[in-house]
């Protein structure tokens, strides 16, 4: 990756001149955001762990020259008043310390409705994702290509190779996904049915314990006056080198009351023969809360969500929501594991959002603290 890196640019730059150069640079693209984070956990000892930071992102992106662009983004997290990680999503790095990394770094082209992704980038694939739950996301070092050249159809084919963010075996680097194998990856959306979208996912890790996995997704959603209705099925089937390979099936039906911003959701997952395997992020399946989700159940997990989301601007609160969570966690030897979520997130402005979620957790089946969570995100986005 870093070769091929390194040869894309020395080629971009040999391949253009001074004044080109300047033309790239000269309406340079920048975003981000700020954030500031705290969170609880009380895990019914003696003390209140907690940890707060401040940080956000940084990213730029160039204007596109002979179909080529560059971009880039910079993620820090840095400890303010409190710096215990116990139990929660972590917000720092290696030994517990504030760190900034390169999270983003390549190159892009767009051709023939097209495009060409490579090096450091956010990825978003139902196996790996960027999980955006404390204060820097997942970011990987990928090759990914895209097109739209077939009439709504998007494919997707790429290489994964390493990964760094709140999920990943170290927060603050990037290492491997898969060890030299890295991780291939197939994909199909159809939008060409009314109403409904049709996924398709392929995933290959040579050697790994779980080498493939094949995903479908149908999700379907219709509006009337007075409601609207939306229902969705998933299977996955994922191969363990050793062992039966698991299947899993999940579904979910959802209603939205549209006058009154009300909206109910249902969702239940079983799995059959072997453990779930959510990949590299906050995983796939339809019944996943803040903590737990299906991979924690173990062989043969069943898991059942239920959720309400509430807009109150009927309420003379605009830009307010509140959403309440409740998942049921069933292993194969029957026992049960909980989670209770509130949340709710409020727009101030254009560009500055707060966000708040808290949690009960009993999951001492499944290796998790029996405790309670609170999160909350101050955002501001430029």
């Amino acid at each position: 990756m870093k070769k091929i890196i390194l040869s894309l640019g020395i080629f971009l730059v040999l391949g253009l001149e001074a004044k080109s150069l300047e033309k790239v640079f000269e309406n340079v693209r920048i975003d981000g955001y700020l954030r500031g984070t705290y969170q609880a956990h009380d895990v019914k000892e003696d003390r209140i762990y907690q940890d707060d930071a401040i940080g956000g992102k940084l990213h730029f992106e160039t204007n596109f020259l002979n179909t080529i662009s560059m971009g880039a983004s910079l993620y820090s997290s840095n400890a303010l008043f409190h710096n215990d990680n116990k139990g929660l999503v972590p917000l720092r790095g290696e030994s517990h310390k504030s760190y900034t990394i390169l999270g983003e770094a390549y190159f892009k082209t767009e051709f023939s409705k097209s495009m060409l992704k490579i090096g450091r980038q956010e990825v978003e694939t139902p196996f790996a994702q960027t999980d955006d739950i404390g204060m820097v996301p997942n970011s990987f070092e990928a090759i990914i290509f895209e097109t739209h050249a077939f009439e709504n159809t998007t494919f997707i084919l790429g290489e994964i190779q390493k990964m760094a963010g709140v999920d990943a075996v170290s927060i603050d680097r990037f290492t491997n996904v898969n060890g030299l194998d890295n991780m291939q990856v197939l994909g199909i959306i159809y939008e060409g049915i009314e109403n409904i979208i049709l996924n398709g996912w392929y995933y290959y890790l040579k050697n790994s314990e779980v080498n493939k996995i094949a995903f479908l997704e149908m999700n379907y959603e219709k509006e009337l006056e007075s409601i609207t209705y939306g229902m969705g099925v998933q299977y996955a089937n994922e191969n363990y080198i050793l062992g039966k390979s698991a299947n899993i099936y999940a579904g979910t039906v959802s209603t939205t009351v549209n006058s009154l911003d009300l909206t109910v959701s249902l969702s239940h997952i079983k799995v059959k023969n072997n453990s779930a395997f959510s990949g590299f992020g906050g995983g796939p399946f339809y019944a996943n809360s803040e903590y737990l989700i299906i991979d924690n159940a173990g062989k043969k997990g069943v898991a059942t969500w239920i959720g309400l989301e509430y807009d109150a601007t009927n309420m003379g609160v605009k830009e307010l929501q509140f959403g309440v969570g409740y998942i049921n966690l069933e292993n194969e030897l029957s026992k049960k594991s909980t989670e209770l979520d509130f949340t709710a997130s409020y727009t101030i402005s254009q560009n500055s959002e707060v966000h708040l979620v808290a949690s009960k957790l009993k999951g001492a089946s499944v290796g998790e603290d029996d405790a309670k969570h609170l999160r909350v995100f101050v955002n501001y986005n430029f």
